[in-house]
């Protein structure tokens, strides 16, 4: 059994080690987007190649955070957290220094490692070593350090690359990691002997076949457009991970201590809401994804300008946050999540048809209906997760709520990579970046926009079948 730390000065030095990994993971989450135009440019590629810098980082967090999350509890919380901080901050030193793309994906993956290590384990050493009634303070701490860290990232990586350069996006980790390295070390309790559940089985097939399924599925949705469907790499990714994931499935339904227990699932409620928050997700980082290309095509804006309008959304999604989930507690949860989803139908919109010549005032407008869609989304649609779950299957709701985030952040990532390529392609070739035309340009980027719409139509629809009932046995 833990010891719950009682001293308030220690309180708060544990909640700022916390704090501290958790910012630094959502600044690299959203700090390379405002630099993409510049690394395809460097690096001679196009738009959807270079889209696996952000991939390769987030495929990480969503595919190892629950294998993290389980190991921490078996009472490996601070080895895990501290080990988190040290790849996370080596790899990004090998970020900063790569001389190739190649080089530079391979480090993001293990950065993206890294990432995932610290944040499965922050919730869990508060939850482990601070009072109960701290508990929702601390939760706060960390939902409102991952919204300013993804808030600060555009801004800070805009100001590091027209400055200095793109590297240094990457470099600007090595100092704070150390600091996040020797600080964690002194504040966060050793782990006991006998902390955590170390008697049940860790199912480690399962674990390894969601991440191939994972994979896979997002290599072919990436490349697919750029190769073709009939292209046999593509075809044999395709197979691989169909059989992963009926394998999983499979095993999951057969084991006593699954992995992920799928039968969670069988409820139409919880599938449809936890659909729709991954398409929200899906939504937002395809978007976020693709603005800075336009921004800097189509509006010629500089990195810096670009950086500050991509501030936009994170913050006000960090003003509206919380406000809007405490209404929801208080009022309900469906209307607040049907109305986020409306949000979402109106900016795929305002960005299907928005044009350089209609000046900023709908590049604005666009920028803060996306953090009001998720702004008001994030407690609400993320709450109803939770309480769709069946009764003592909360804690796997909350798992997969925060897997559907980073996997709904590679998915968007992907599939609006692919269709932007292959709006763009050039009978049948792959366009470099900088060999777009900005009137090409353009009509690929309406044209993913207008199939956002389509998606975010399906989260309106999803969202809404599902009622606020009380919780039953």
């Amino acid at each position: 059994m833990s010891t719950v730390i009682m001293d308030p000065l220690r309180q708060k030095l544990l909640l700022g080690a916390v704090a501290l990994g958790v910012v630094m993971d959502g600044i690299d989450g959203s700090i390379v987007n405002v630099a993409l135009p510049t690394m395809a440019t460097y690096f001679s590629t196009d738009t959807g190649t270079i889209a696996w810098v952000i991939i390769t980082y987030l495929l990480m967090m969503a595919g190892l955070l629950l294998v993290f999350g389980k190991l921490a509890d078996r009472g490996l919380a601070k080895r895990l957290f501290l080990l988190g901080f040290i790849i996370f901050t080596i790899s990004s030193a090998a970020c900063g220094i790569a001389p190739s793309l190649d080089t530079l994906l391979a480090a993001r993956i293990v950065q993206g490692i890294g990432a995932a290590m610290i944040a499965a384990v922050a919730p869990l050493l508060c939850i482990r070593y601070l009072p109960k009634e701290m508990l929702g303070t601390a939760l706060g701490v960390i939902a409102a350090t991952a919204s300013i860290g993804f808030a600060a990232g555009p801004a800070i990586g805009g100001i590091l690359t027209q400055h200095l350069s793109w590297h240094w996006i990457f470099l600007v980790n090595i100092p704070i990691g150390i600091i996040g390295i020797l600080f964690a070390a002194r504040v966060i309790p050793a782990d006991e002997p006998g902390m955590g559940d170390r008697t049940s089985s860790f199912d480690y097939p399962g674990a390894v076949l969601l991440f191939g399924a994972m994979v896979f599925c997002t290599f072919v949705l990436e490349e697919g457009a750029a190769r073709g469907v009939s292209d046999p790499l593509i075809l044999i990714c395709g197979i691989v991970c169909l059989l992963c994931s009926g394998l999983f499935v499979a095993r999951e339904l057969a084991i006593p201590e699954p992995f992920v227990n799928i039968r969670i699932f069988s409820g139409w409620q919880f599938t449809s809401v936890t659909t729709a928050y991954l398409l929200v997700n899906v939504i937002f980082m395809g978007v976020l994804y693709l603005l800075p290309f336009y921004l800097t095509m189509e509006m010629h804006f500089d990195l810096m300008t670009s950086g500050l309008c991509l501030l936009i959304p994170p913050a006000v999604i960090a003003i509206l946050s919380i406000p809007f989930g405490k209404w929801s507690d208080r009022y309900g949860r469906r209307a607040f999540a049907v109305a986020a989803c409306g949000f979402v139908v109106l900016y795929s919109a305002i960005f299907a048809f928005i044009s350089p010549g209609s000046g900023i005032v709908p590049l604005l407008a666009g920028l803060i209906v996306m953090g009001v869609a998720f702004g008001i989304a994030a407690g609400p649609a993320a709450s109803r997760i939770i309480e769709s779950a069946p009764r003592g299957e909360e804690g796997t709701g909350s798992s997969l709520m925060v897997t559907a985030i980073y996997f709904g952040g590679v998915l968007g990532t992907a599939i609006y990579a692919a269709l932007f390529t292959f709006a763009t392609m050039d009978t049948g070739a792959v366009v470099a970046f900088t060999d777009l035309d900005p009137a090409t340009f353009l009509d690929g980027f309406h044209i993913t926009m207008v199939a956002g719409i389509v998606l975010s139509l399906v989260t309106v629809v999803l969202s809404a079948i599902v009622p606020d009932e009380k919780k039953t046995a």
